[in-house]
């Protein structure tokens, strides 16, 4: 199998392999898909190993395995809290719900003795109102270009950044995309915008997922930045 056909089929099996943990989740399937998240975490570090990659295998590469890790952060995150949640006794879970209950109503809980260190150290992120919206704000990087002309702008790195980016709203949910020349011309205008103001080489468009929204943002690049992109990039 040719590079890209493995990197498409690891493409699908990530797809594949998330349908089947929300349907965990969702309770449609009696045990997660562990061994199948196993083998494809061995195919995506292999796949890492490859030496003869090219820029834009490359660059596909990146963004599979970002995704990658932002899927499988999140399926750690939820077993762990399905096993912590089916550890604890029925009856801790309706006392502490009944605590909850009363605290929110303004009532103090009666014979509640005082908090193990352990106890209070867990509740600090729930007493800290900003801390939900501090990790829904946080970005993640779905995809990177570099474009210095109208070549690089209409070139195979740029079909990459776009598959990137339709993927994204995919996953988010949004509504229809604007095609392929459409984007080219907009990354187009606003290089040939920032080169015109900033005189710089290259300039860096970066694609960001932050609260389910996607956002395009784009740095001027100079002399030795400009190296350290692509460098970054291979």
């Amino acid at each position: 199998m040719v590079l890209d056909d493995e990197l498409e089929s690891l493409n699908v099996r990530i797809r594949q392999l998330r349908s089947q943990f929300d349907l965990f989740f969702a309770g449609a399937i009696p045990k997660p898909p562990l061994e199948a998240r196993d083998l494809l975490e061995k195919e995506v570090k292999r796949l890492g190993t490859t030496r003869e990659m090219k820029l834009a295998q490359r660059f596909l590469y990146n963004t599979l395995l970002n995704r990658w890790n932002i899927f499988a952060e999140l399926w750690n995150k939820k077993l762990q809290e399905k096993e912590e949640g089916a550890r604890t006794p029925v009856i801790a879970r309706r006392r502490a719900a009944g605590r909850r209950a009363g605290q929110t109503a303004g009532t103090k809980p009666s014979s509640e003795a005082p908090a193990s260190p352990s106890q209070a150290q867990n509740s600090r992120p729930t007493d800290d109102p900003s801390a939900p919206k501090r990790a829904a704000s946080e970005k993640k990087l779905v995809a990177r270009a570099a474009i210095r002309d109208v070549v690089d702008a209409s070139g195979e790195d740029m079909k990459t950044f776009y598959k990137s980016f339709l993927e994204a709203r995919q996953e988010t949910g949004s509504g229809k995309a604007p095609s392929y020349e459409k984007f080219c011309q907009e990354i187009q205008r606003q290089a040939k915008t920032i080169r015109e103001k900033t005189d710089c080489e290259r300039v860096d468009f970066r694609l960001y997922l932050e609260d389910n929204r996607l956002s395009l943002k784009a740095n001027p690049v100079k002399g030795r930045q400009t190296r350290e992109v692509e460098e970054d990039r291979t």
